[in-house]
């Protein structure tokens, strides 16, 4: 697996001298539990994301007296699941599709999930250029399309399972098929004409926010685009724990989440996850919420 790794040192002396006496830190004796790996989804180009994670971990050094940070990029979603496998990973900002199945393979746990403007959950969203001729699913017969990656959640298993709902099968109707590896790949070859229609996520279901809001500055190329049809919500990205580290740093664990989750209360801690992945919040989570993602990939699977 390709990664792009980075570390940030240790707090300087300084800071250590200034930390206030309530801020948590790891017992002292659990060297192994004192250096965190955490690993990043590559929903966007690596170095884009590698960007917006040294500010998290950084935060994360700075609540969390005592630890230090390393943060990875995988090369593509699967990546995540296989550094986790071999150890290499302890907690990981897995997607839904992701997450489901380091469990079902018995790697992570979920501890949390994201909340965008509509809550923990999201959709996936076909989208076409706006002066296209497509205005349902059924006209794409004989079209190209762009996915994101096999294991996406919004950028395959979801909109595969909305074909299937609607009784259309992607190898009969798409005459070309490709997958771009990033949802931004995906804006942008829709928006040049490389293919007809791409399959990336939404934030909500009016049109207003998604990944081509978001990767299109220009308003002018937002209005390029339209939305022909949406999936079923699909629960937030996760932040999950491999489970044997889980079990030999439980405190650490504890902090690491607690510390995500109080990212919710400051303006500028807020920022920093709305530049990560465009997320609001983090919020607790729990296996069952992703039964949703189980059952739209028995359904993807499905002709």
């Amino acid at each position: 697996m390709k990664k792009i790794v980075f570390s940030i040192a240790a707090a300087t002396a300084a800071l250590g001298v200034l930390a206030i006496s309530n801020i948590p830190s790891v017992a002292q004796g659990a060297e192994n539990c004192k250096v965190i790996r955490m690993g990043f989804n590559p929903a966007q180009d690596a170095t884009k994301v590698l960007a917006s994670a040294k500010p998290i971990a950084n935060y994360l050094e700075e609540t969390i007296r005592g630890v230090e940070v390393k943060a990875t990029v995988a090369q593509d979603y699967r990546g995540l699941i296989e550094a986790m496998r071999s150890g290499q990973l302890d907690f990981a900002w897995l997607n839904p599709v992701g997450y489901v199945d380091a469990a079902k393979e018995g790697i992570a746990t979920v501890l949390l999930k994201s909340a965008r403007e509509a809550g923990p959950y999201y959709w996936s969203a076909f989208i076409v250029r706006a002066d296209s001729r497509f205005k349902t699913l059924q006209d794409l017969q004989g079209s190209s399309i762009a996915w994101v990656d096999p294991n996406s959640a919004a950028g395959y298993t979801f909109p595969k399972a909305t074909l299937i709902a609607a009784k259309l099968d992607a190898d009969k109707l798409f005459a070309k098929q490709v997958f771009a590896g990033g949802h931004d790949a995906v804006v942008f070859s829709v928006l040049n004409g490389t293919v007809d229609v791409g399959a990336t996520f939404a934030n909500n279901t009016k049109g207003t926010s998604g990944s081509w809001t978001q990767y299109l500055t220009d308003p002018a190329q937002q209005k390029k685009i339209r939305v022909l049809a949406y999936s079923k919500p699909i629960p937030g990205d996760t932040v999950s724990i491999r489970n044997n580290y889980n079990k030999t740093c439980a405190d650490t664990q504890i902090l690491v989440t607690n510390a995500l989750l109080s990212m919710r209360y400051k303006p500028e801690t807020r920022k920093l996850l709305r530049d990560l992945y465009r997320i609001e919040y983090l919020v607790p989570a729990k296996d069952a919420d992703y039964d949703i993602v189980r059952e739209a990939q028995a359904a993807a699977a499905k002709k």
